[in-house]
């Protein structure tokens, strides 16, 4: 069974997220606009099979979870 996240270790995964995103952004010039977007993971590994599947060129962004 996966660990379970506290708020706290949520947060702090989510800062943590927020600065590496601001250094790829200005590595490779592609910047997120997102409102109420954000999934959180509420355990440990819980997104380790999940990818993106992206559109260029409509610029929209989805999380692809796999249940495997």
């Amino acid at each position: 069974m996966p660990t379970v996240l506290t708020k706290r270790q949520i947060e702090a995964n989510y800062d943590k997220f927020i600065a590496e995103l601001t250094r790829l952004t200005r590595i490779y010039g592609v910047a997120i606009q997102s409102v109420g977007g954000v999934i959180l993971a509420d355990r440990l590994g819980e997104f380790e099979n999940m990818t993106y599947l992206a559109d260029i060129t409509s610029g929209d962004l989805y999380p692809r979870f796999s249940d495997t």
